[in-house]
């Protein structure tokens, strides 16, 4: 009855580490190695037993870590991924229609004095031309209406310089929050590079793993007890140290959240 809890045991500690109930996982062993495990825990003596029994419960507490892991960082990722695309187009959004306003007025300002504009060119051709011959009268006459005319380009020209420069000091506003803004979603930058730091640990630690279960599986079949406790020690440690890592990823995916919503937080109401 012992010998058939153990195995009980066994099985049930490894359906969590088998690539069909947790792909997630970085630990993997097939269902023919996990029953003779099973089988070889079993018949070790009662203190190796309980040693590796323990293993077994603490492999499984970090595959289910790193499967929770997993999940949060798929999450937060895509959710950050998502609001970072909702804060850019926020940012670039940023007194469109305010500058768009004061584009158009600018340009109103143009085409409405432009009549007034060519009448004055023209009036001083004329009055150049009537130089030309001489035409004292004609050109005196003229002179007086391009004085007339001047006085109302003057003022034209004002109001359309007035429009200018309020549109260029507002883009220069826009483009100043623009740059702070920008320049404070750059923090996300360094947590990603971390990310990838930390990825490539993982990675690393990943490529052992497939080593120490072919060693497990050796010592399984040889009957040797403290080399599958030494193989069980080796997965339970890397597993460990696949956990922290991943922890660290999720660590460094919620302070690019934070980054985002306060950046967000920050964007000037339309």
């Amino acid at each position: 009855m012992n010998a058939f809890s153990s195995i009980l045991l066994a099985l049930l500690a490894f359906a969590l580490l088998i690539p069909g109930s947790a792909s997630a996982a970085s630990v993997s062993i097939s269902k023919t190695a996990e029953t003779a495990l099973a089988k070889h825990i079993a018949a070790a003596p009662a203190a190796t037993k309980d040693k590796l029994n323990a293993q077994y419960l603490a492999l499984q507490s970090y595959q289910r870590q790193e499967t929770s892991l997993d999940e949060r960082y798929k999450s937060l990722h895509a959710g950050n991924g998502q609001l970072l695309d909702a804060v850019n187009k926020r940012i670039k959004a940023i007194d469109a229609e305010k500058l768009a306003r004061l584009a158009n007025e600018a340009n109103a300002a143009r085409e409405k004095y432009k009549p007034l504009f060519d009448l004055y060119a023209s009036l001083n051709k004329r009055i150049a031309d009537a130089r030309k011959l001489k035409l004292k009268e004609l050109t005196a006459v003229l002179s007086r209406q391009a004085e007339t005319v001047k006085v109302a380009v003057q003022l034209a020209r004002a109001e359309i310089r007035m429009r200018d420069d309020a549109l260029k000091d507002a883009k220069a506003s826009t483009a100043k929050t623009v740059k702070a803004l920008k320049t404070k979603l750059a923090a996300i930058d360094p947590l990603r590079d971390q990310t990838k730091v930390a990825q490539s640990a993982v990675s690393g630690m990943k490529k052992n793993l497939p080593g120490i279960v072919k060693t497990m599986n050796a010592c399984v079949k040889s009957g040797s007890f403290a080399g599958t406790l030494e193989a069980l020690n080796a997965l339970v440690s890397s597993s460990k140290g696949i956990a922290d890592q991943k922890a660290r990823i999720v660590g460094y995916e919620n302070g690019i959240a934070a980054v985002i919503n306060g950046v967000n937080a920050q964007i000037p109401a339309k």
